[in-house]
């Protein structure tokens, strides 16, 4: 197999290398998203969930995986493209799938181990150090949460994920125990309704879409890894395990961990998690959504993961017992996997067993990765522009897009491939909140 993966991510990268084939291919029509009846193409230049960083990362893990095979050129390539970028439109955000974080973290997996590219790694840095007080101040003056102040996405967790690979790094440093004082004050009881609710309810005016508002009009509280409270978890587990212990921190994972095990499920299909618990559900202590999944995103994969990491930081058997029975649960189910991307499809389920066999060393998540990725190279299409499609559901139906990103594009799907074959060679991981601290 080993062979099949090397020549199968070779032949893709030789692909990827053309900049002017993959934007002509990400740019075409058929690849517009249909997003609120607006015909929208969700490539960002700048973006590691789906641009350029993403491409960095791939040719700096394959030179790290293939080191005498001149993936470095490649890699420097796309590099000089992305600060050539950066320099004409300069960086808006902080995030790690839309901002600095993200580009930071591409160029870090390129750097051969902080060999190369310091002045950019620095400046990157710095940029997140002048601009972290603005962000938090802003973020802190809402009443009540809005997702994308803590999540991995777009909020705090994703930049916390970043500082954590420079723990040397005084500023850095600071900054994860702003984001960690932030995440113990968000998880404060606030009153709705002259109810005590935990501090990361999300208004029903703060929700992302007109739809979701409609559906949870009282509000709600978000329990997928991607926007949810296991974000804020395992960064809460991770800052313990590098040394960082504020007052309160300990008691907030547990209090994230009962909430998490509170609303979880247990029927037919074995044990598991949904993805939203409304207003009314965490009052009357019940479960009325059957809508779930299994995926890195939303669902179960996630929130076993997120329940380990907190067992093992607080030595507390019964989390780490439900996260293992809840991975068991998920790897045989596959609920509503049709993709081989990470964010909600077979990558993503198949890097989380991979992470549980390296916890646990149970073998059933070995034996579970390696048939997972049997069926994930099965998705390999040869007339697929970037070797794999996304594939959607929408209406009913399947649509396959052209995506190159790590989050439902290629990269993250060879990524995925060769971690589980060679062992990750950079820290790409730290983008999805999975890497080993």
């Amino acid at each position: 197999m080993k062979k099949n993966i090397d020549n199968l991510v070779k032949n893709i990268a030789q692909k990827l290398k053309d900049f002017d084939y993959v934007e002509k291919v990400i740019n075409k029509k058929s690849n517009y998203r249909n997003i609120n009846g607006l015909k929208i193409n969700p490539y960002d230049e700048m973006a590691l969930s789906s641009g350029l960083p993403s491409l960095c990362m791939l040719y700096g893990e394959m030179n790290e995986q293939y080191p005498k095979e001149d993936w470095d050129i490649i890699d420097h390539q796309y590099i000089k493209i992305l600060g050539e970028t950066i320099t004409k439109n300069g960086i808006e955000e902080l995030s790690m799938f839309s901002g600095a974080a993200g580009i930071g973290l591409s160029i870090v997996c390129s750097s051969k181990q902080r060999e190369r590219y310091t002045s950019f790694i620095s400046n990157i840095n710095e940029f997140i150090k002048s601009n972290i007080k603005e962000f938090m101040d802003k973020i802190k003056a809402n009443t009540y949460c809005n997702i994308t102040n803590y999540d991995v996405i777009s909020g705090v967790s994703g930049i916390a994920s970043y500082c954590m690979l420079f723990p040397q790094d005084e500023g850095m440093t600071d900054i994860l125990k702003e984001i960690v004082t932030y995440i113990i004050d968000i998880c404060r009881d606030k009153n709705i309704e002259n109810i005590s609710v935990p501090g990361w309810y999300i208004p029903s005016e703060n929700l992302f879409t007109k739809n979701d508002k409609q559906q949870w009009p009282k509000g709600c509280f978000n329990i997928g890894l991607a926007h949810g409270i296991p974000g804020i978890l395992i960064i809460l587990c991770n800052a313990l395990k590098l040394g960082i212990c504020l007052d309160g921190q300990s008691d907030c994972i547990r209090k994230i961990g009962d909430f998490l095990i509170r609303f979880r499920r247990q029927d037919n299909n074995g044990c598991y998690w949904g993805c939203i618990v409304s207003l009314d559900e965490y009052i009357d202590n019940t479960i009325d959504d059957p809508y779930f999944r299994d995926a890195w995103c939303y669902g179960t994969p996630g929130v076993a993961y997120s329940l380990l990491l907190a067992g093992k930081v607080l030595n507390n058997q019964s989390y780490i017992t439900i996260a293992i029975e809840g991975m068991q649960s998920s790897i045989k189910r596959l609920k509503e996997i049709c993709s081989p991307t990470f964010c909600h499809g077979l990558s993503g389920e198949m890097y989380i067993a991979y992470r549980f066999y390296e916890l646990t060393n149970l073998a059933e998540f070995k034996d579970a990765y390696i048939e997972l990725s049997n069926k994930l190279i099965s998705f390999y299409d040869d007339e697929a522009p970037f070797g794999f499609y996304d594939i959607e559901i929408a209406n009913g139906k399947c649509e396959n897009y052209n995506y190159i990103g790590l989050i439902d594009g290629t990269v993250g799907i060879l990524l995925t491939l060769m971690a589980i074959q060679n062992g990750k060679k950079t820290p790409w991981d730290c983008a999805f909140l999975l890497s080993d601290i």
